[in-house]
């Protein structure tokens, strides 16, 4: 099977990737008209009645009454008794058919043990929620897909998109939000934080949603997976051209309305979870793939660059691919990321607390927070692990041969030089050597070179601080220094710094002041 494209995109670049985040025309006049109408009365969760739940989907015991008087399904996970309601989560589902909801509710509980209320939503279309919608997934229905539904449809006026399907789905989760939010205050009586969630499709949606409920209701943390629905602007593009998934389905109608496509592009854009990207300023955890062949990696990227909210208020967690089969490595990494998820939403922390332990985590690695370096035996380890103490043999002596101390090895001939000669045999990218190079300093196994050949050049005290406030800005704290070479992040503080002061002093030089500001 072939890989994913890579877009002509090197990792850093691809997850580096900035969205358009500049909205279509009627977009300001569209979204008031929705808010008067997704809002316009209160929602509430109720159980169904026997006989009318859906059949696509009987096991959703739950429904609340969204845009269009369209009731939509679903299941609330609650916590086990004894254990206090601490925070709600509405999460939302991908593009393909989901699970029943019964199904998904297993996955759930481990979270709610925690204290968090998890609703469980399908938006309008889908089985669960097809009692007042119809079937939106069969083909009779919408020979394009499902996010086709209305896209086609003429659009006089702003508010005649909302016969497309996407922003009514986007009102089902809104409205998700503002039931738990009520079903909270009544039961619990207290105003709990709402969370939401969202993998591929539910990402982007939760975006636009989280967006959308600026006026109305606080979303606290946002976790997103794969986030799809945004950058069009890119994926439009011939060369950006995926094989599966809705943006598959949205080039084949393109293709049959080509008459149209201008139209129905800026139809489409209304709704582009990068552009709505920029309202959200809520704690953010994304998990981000280097290739994917269904949302492709650096639209999915651009969405999450695009969150309003500080660097240090948002983590992102790295995946080899995404939709794609990628073996057990990769395997491994997607489960990774569902612990990482749990301490993210766990109310009893604040998220830089909860998040701090993943840090060493986030862009490569197969074990989280607290787990032994040597899961076998001394006499006999495990079989990746004998793996990784070869690729640290090889990381040792490539850094014992470059001769250049770890504080002034990045972005430099001697590290492009190491890391060419451990690439294969440790399978990390540059910042994840670069990381793990510090973990074998901290464990005592670096060789000592002495000090850095040459100094780095001095700066005044605005400089200073501006460097530091940047520092902060994109780590978190200065002591989370080390966290930042060869990420995106790296790379705009380098560009801000010499923007601001006039200089013009390489990343190198730049990580070198870094280093030294934080001792």
């Amino acid at each position: 099977m072939n890989e994913p494209d890579d877009f002509g995109l090197s990792v850093v670049r691809t997850l580096a990737h900035v969205a358009d985040t500049a909205p279509s025309p009627p977009h300001s006049v569209f979204w008031k008209r929705w808010r008067e109408a997704a809002f316009a009365a209160e929602p509430a969760l109720e159980p169904w009645t026997h006989g009318e739940r859906d059949p696509g989907d009987p096991t959703a015991g739950l429904w609340f009454e969204s845009v269009r008087s369209v009731r939509i399904g679903c299941t609330l996970v609650e916590p086990p008794d004894g254990v206090p309601v601490r925070a709600g989560l509405v999460t939302l589902h991908g593009y393909g058919r989901p699970a029943r909801l019964a199904e998904d509710a297993e996955r759930w509980r481990a979270l709610a043990a925690r204290g968090v209320a998890v609703l469980i939503v399908r938006v309008r279309g889908y089985p669960g929620s097809q009692v007042d919608a119809g079937d939106l997934c069969s083909p009779s229905a919408a020979p394009f897909g499902w996010i086709s539904v209305g896209l086609d449809t003429e659009v006089r006026a702003p508010e005649d998109a909302m016969n497309w399907v996407l922003p009514q789905a986007v009102a089902d989760a809104a409205n998700a939000c503002r039931a738990l939010a009520r079903r909270l205050r009544e039961r619990a009586g207290m105003e709990a934080p709402i969370f939401l969630h969202g993998t591929s499709f539910g990402g982007g949606l939760a975006i636009v949603a989280a967006s959308a409920l600026v006026p109305v209701l606080r979303i606290d943390r946002i976790a997103v997976a794969l986030p799809s629905l945004g950058d069009w602007t890119w994926r439009l593009e011939e060369r950006s051209r995926c094989a599966r998934g809705l943006g598959a389905e949205v080039w084949a109608l393109l293709a049959a309305n080509h008459l149209r496509r201008e139209r129905i592009v800026e139809t489409l854009r209304l709704c582009d979870a990068a552009v709505h990207a920029t309202r959200v300023r809520c704690h953010a955890l994304g998990m981000l793939a280097e290739r994917d062949d269904t949302v492709p990696a650096p639209a999915a990227a651009g969405v999450f660059n695009a969150l309003g909210a500080d660097p240090g208020r948002r983590w992102r967690f790295v995946v080899p691919y995404g939709h794609f089969d990628g073996g057990i490595a990769n395997a491994r990494r997607h489960s990774l990321f569902e612990r990482c998820l749990w301490d993210f939403l766990d109310p009893a922390k604040r998220p830089g607390e909860s998040m701090g332990p993943w840090l060493a985590s986030l862009a490569s690695g197969q074990r989280g927070p607290g787990e032994s370096a040597r899961p076998g035996t001394a006499e006999q380890p495990a079989l990746f692990e004998a793996g990784e103490e070869a690729s640290d043999a090889a990381l040792i002596g490539a850094y014992e041969r470059e001769r250049r101390t770890l504080d002034d090895l990045p972005y430099t001939l001697e590290f492009a030089s190491l890391f060419a000669s451990v690439k294969e045999a440790t399978g990390l990218d540059e910042r994840g050597v670069f990381h793990r190079l510090h973990n074998l300093r901290k464990a005592g196994r670096l060789p000592r070179l002495g000090r850095a050949a040459t100094a780095p050049p001095r700066i005044d005290e605005r400089e200073e601080a501006l460097l530091s406030s940047l520092v902060v800005e994109a780590a978190g704290t200065l002591g989370q220094r080390d966290r930042l070479p060869y990420t995106p992040e790296f790379e705009s503080l380098v560009a801000r710094f010499n923007a601001e002061t006039g200089r013009r002093l390489e990343p190198h030089t730049v990580w070198r002041l870094v280093a030294r500001l934080a001792k």
